[in-house]
């Protein structure tokens, strides 16, 4: 009575009726369920002797019984139905729950945790659903469950008592089969775990299953060809369109060559080019239209984004909409690969969330200035977790370079957004086959790439945020190589090679050269500071007469090589000229740029004797270098 008879397509219309409890219905209904009951009897007696294993049963207490039909048998009414009892014992009008509905396994994750149920129906236009749903939603009244239910297309009784059994149903019926669940996309072992496909699987089935109101945005239309030649072809010999679509392919290949999670942003002004750049790298995986957020987005909301698209690339447009306060911080949460720990109900500590990502982002102001604008200064961590690039790629076309024999920038904007709407996200899939297949050997092959374009493209003695940087920009490289040299793109050899490192180079530019950030910016905010006041805080060291300084910082004096020397006060140095910065770290690099004039004893300050004080103190000096440095 209880085996399941697979999904068919029911009669809406009948189910209905028989939910409303239709008298006439419900007694065809009840004599279908007992003549079908008595012919699987007679079959399990007949082979009792060749089978004697119990038949699977779905109790729900006093004899009650779900039971599914599926049309076929002669039956009239596809779907699940709630067969109970009275108080006699006798059987009552069996209720209808909802169109067929099959519990294909039981899931569980790794650690024997985090369990469910993968679920699988058609809607009404006959199309397949499938969903890993967490047992955790089905502890409550089961409200959010019959809602996703029926946002995808499943039937669901509009009687109450017959729909609030549908919990009770994925509870109790007996399930043998198991599958593994994980809680994000990405990688899981050998495995990488799409929304509804895992590649890579054998053994096991392996499953996508989260409790996340965020839904992932893959989606698939057209052929890989088509792609090809429609997309791929008019962004070649564009740097950043070029640029943008290897950042889409490389995602996959961090994990397997141990890079870190980063991000980029193209920045330029409004119809520039950006926004195209974003719908190409957006077509690797989905439709232009759903792929790409916003960062407008709370923090809560930018971790289930990073989640979601763990092993894959993040696409944020409109960094302006962004809160300037936040921006940095955002930077931070999503290059850090973790989110916030947070506490359960029960006042326990949950398991953070934790992501490997590349991130793509688009918008007519850096994160610098955004911050700026707030009154807040972008360190040079945040700055290298977002490589700022110029989205003009200075040929006079925006963020084109060539054409391809159409009249103007906006006509191939045009003509590559109708190609990337119409062909989408089946070359990521055919990339990921290829890339779990080889997988094993293409760790090495990305490794050699990575550090074959880092030699190309930093010169020698590079500081560590330098080549940290352009390692991120050789894995977008390295990506767009193999997936060149797996016929997937149509480009030469060398192409994503030389748009990547075009990008690279005006990263750079901006970033201020090979050499370290913080330290650039420490000179610039000190010579700053002596631009600003001049002389007009510090005291002659050689007054005859008693001076009033307002605000005294220290002391002049001409120096050895004719050159000016300000001698800056302890306090003044550590809470003005360092501010924002460790006075330690600061001293060191100052004595390294020989803006300061370290003392006999090795130390940053040196003692003199200063008029009006008396006794020896130690000041920091700072000779006539400082103008010479440059930003």
């Amino acid at each position: 009575m209880n085996d399941d008879l697979n999904t068919a397509a029911g009669d809406l219309d009948h189910l209905a009726r028989v939910a409303a409890g239709e008298a006439g219905e419900v007694e065809q209904v009840h004599a279908e369920v007992t003549e079908l009951a008595a012919v699987r009897k007679a079959r399990r007696k007949s082979t009792q002797a060749t089978a004697p294993t119990k038949p699977r049963r779905s109790g729900h207490g006093a004899g009650a019984q779900f039971l599914i039909l599926d049309g076929s048998e002669g039956q009239g009414s596809a779907g699940v139905y709630f067969v109970g009892r009275d108080a006699e014992g006798n059987e009552k009008a069996p209720l209808w729950v909802c169109a067929p509905l099959h519990i294909l396994a039981k899931t569980r994750g790794a650690k024997q945790a985090d369990w469910g149920r993968l679920l699988d129906w058609h809607d009404a236009d006959g199309h397949p659903h499938r969903w890993a749903v967490p047992d955790e939603l089905l502890s409550g009244d089961g409200l959010d469950v019959r809602r996703e239910l029926m946002r995808q297309g499943l039937a669901i009784s509009p009687n109450r008592a017959a729909r609030e059994m549908l919990s009770t149903y994925l509870q109790v019926w007996p399930v043998d089969a198991r599958a593994r669940c994980v809680e994000r996309l990405g990688w899981a072992g050998p495995v990488f775990v799409l929304p509804n496909e895992a590649i890579g699987a054998d053994a096991e089935l392996v499953v996508f299953q989260s409790a996340s109101a965020i839904e992932p945005a893959f989606s698939s239309a057209g052929t890989v060809d088509d792609w090809r030649a429609q997309a791929a072809a008019l962004a070649a010999g564009n740097s950043r369109m070029v640029f943008a679509i290897c950042c889409a392919l490389a995602p996959p290949l961090a994990s397997l060559a141990g890079e870190d999670s980063g991000g980029f942003h193209l920045r330029g002004k409004s119809s520039s080019g950006k926004s195209t750049a974003l719908a190409l790298a957006a077509s690797v995986w989905g439709s232009p239209a759903t792929f790409p957020r916003l960062w407008r987005t709370t923090t809560n909301g930018l971790e289930g984004l990073a989640t979601m698209h763990n092993d894959v690339l993040l696409i944020l447009d409109e960094l302006s909409q962004c809160d300037p306060k936040d921006a940095g911080d955002a930077a931070y949460l999503l290059a850090n690969g973790q989110g916030k720990t947070r506490a359960s109900r029960a006042g326990m500590a949950r398991q953070a969330a934790r992501w490997r990502l590349l991130f793509l982002s688009a918008g007519e102001e850096s994160l610098s200035a955004m911050m700026t604008r707030a009154d807040k200064r972008a360190n040079a961590g945040q700055e290298i977790r977002l490589a700022d690039i110029e989205a003009d790629a200075g040929a006079g076309l925006g963020a084109f370079d060539t054409l391809h024999g159409h009249p103007s920038g906006a006509a191939l904007s045009l003509a590559l957004k109708d190609a990337v709407q119409q062909q989408h996200g089946a070359v990521g899939v055919a990339w990921l086959r290829l890339v779990v297949r080889d997988r094993l050997k293409l760790a090495d092959e990305v490794t050699a790439l990575v550090r074959e374009f880092v030699d190309a493209y930093t010169e020698p003695g590079s500081s560590g945020q330098v080549i940290r940087v352009a390692r991120r920009f050789g894995l977008v490289a390295a990506a767009g190589e193999l997936a060149t040299d797996y016929d997937l793109t149509g480009w030469r050899g060398g192409e994503a090679f030389d748009a990547v490192g075009q990008c690279f180079t005006s990263w750079l530019a901006g970033f201020g050269g090979a050499g370290n950030r913080e330290d650039r910016a420490l000179l610039t905010q000190v010579r700053a500071f002596f631009e600003v006041h001049g002389a007009s805080r510090f005291e002659s060291m050689e007054a005859t007469v008693e001076q009033r300084v307002a605000n005294r910082a220290g002391f002049w004096r001409d120096g050895e090589d004719t050159g000016r020397q300000f001698l800056v006060l302890p306090e003044v140095f550590k809470r003005e000229l360092c501010a924002g910065f460790d006075p330690k770290a600061a001293a060191k690099a100052l004595i390294e740029a020989g803006v300061i004039l370290a003392g006999k004893d090795g130390k940053a300050s040196r003692s003199e004797r200063l008029p009006g004080i008396g006794a020896t103190s130690r000041v920091y000096v700072f000779g006539s270098k400082l103008w010479a440095c440059e930003e």
